[in-house]
């Protein structure tokens, strides 16, 4: 009985997991506020992407290392397509050890470790470097071109 009891605990801990899906970075209040039609506006052009580190207004959350907002590619056609991510590396889990987004907006990469991250399809996924992708956020339209950014 103890056999097959722990026979299948092995069983369910190696399904339940999936090692690629997973990053190190902790849970920290994420709340930021972007208007597309005023001081946000530049991330209406494909692939534009903004790097928050300080917050704008008292009620602004920024995750752990910050957040990066850009505007990535759709399957469904529509111009704008928000991702968010927080910009601290998942292998040097630092607050203060960013991801540098690419001039193009496609991928990040940090300059400790240089792990390369895919931002532009909103997956945070590692390209080179790691396993970890990184800490991505929820980017809600609330219509009329603003856009909360919450986890």
């Amino acid at each position: 009985m103890k056999r097959l009891l722990f026979l299948l605990l092995l069983i369910s801990i190696s399904f339940s997991c999936n090692k690629e899906d997973y990053t190190s970075i902790p849970d920290f209040p994420v709340n930021l506020e972007l208007s597309l039609v005023g001081g946000d506006s530049g991330l209406n052009a494909n692939l534009a992407y903004k790097v928050f580190t300080e917050p704008r207004l008292a009620k602004d959350r920024l995750g752990f290392g910050g957040i990066l907002v850009v505007n990535g590619f759709s399957m469904d056609g529509n111009p704008v397509n928000l991702y968010a991510f927080d910009l601290a590396c998942p292998v040097e889990v630092q607050s203060n050890v960013r991801v540098v987004p690419d001039k193009s907006g496609g991928t990040a990469t940090c300059p400790k470790c240089g792990a390369v991250f895919t931002i532009a399809t909103g997956t945070g996924a590692p390209k080179s470097g790691t396993k970890y992708y990184l800490k991505s956020y929820r980017v809600v339209d609330n219509g009329n071109g603003i856009y909360t950014v919450i986890n």
